[in-house]
């Protein structure tokens, strides 16, 4: 019984030891792997916003934006990156957009699809100096009919939703 016992307490002063070890080596860590972080996000950004600085995350909650607006991002010069989930063949087309401040799109791109045939992933080059009145200007690809009227409809959200945070919808 005594054996028992024994085992039983080496092995939770092992386990307390390793516990400490952990919060420990998390401590010192976490504000590393926030930066890395935070640099991986801005990064993303900066794919559809290449000159662009100062991303800030706008708290979307108090605003009647379009439904499938799921995140924005201010740049320090007036610009902005919304991202977007709409629909072309399948559900789940999120689209990442950069919108600058005098209403072109700097940049978009398809972040995740359930689309077939891929077009989507290069598809928001199309797009490039594009404003909300020449977004439907943009060519339709033939047999992706689907998937570039989802893209447009979401590129549309996104300058709808930059509309409504300017205050001018």
């Amino acid at each position: 019984m005594k054996d028992y016992i024994k085992s039983i307490g080496a092995i939770t002063v092992i386990c307390a030891v390793l516990a400490v070890i952990l919060a420990v080596t998390n401590s010192v860590t976490s504000a590393v792997i926030k930066a890395n972080e935070e640099a991986a996000a801005n990064e993303a950004l900066l794919v559809v916003m290449p000159n662009g600085e100062g991303f800030e995350a706008i708290d979307i909650s108090s605003y009647e934006l379009p439904a499938g607006v799921k995140k924005v991002h201010k740049e320090a010069n007036g610009g902005y990156i919304v991202e977007v989930v709409g629909k072309g063949y399948g559900a789940g087309l999120t689209i990442m957009c950069g919108i600058d401040s005098s209403g072109a799109i700097t940049g978009a791109t398809c972040l995740s699809s359930s689309e077939t045939l891929g077009y989507e992933k290069t598809y928001g080059d199309n797009m490039l100096g594009k404003t909300a009145d020449t977004v439907d200007s943009v060519d339709t690809i033939a047999g992706a009919t689907l998937t570039t009227s989802g893209y447009k409809a979401a590129v549309k959200e996104a300058f709808d939703a930059v509309e409504i945070l300017k205050g001018e919808g």
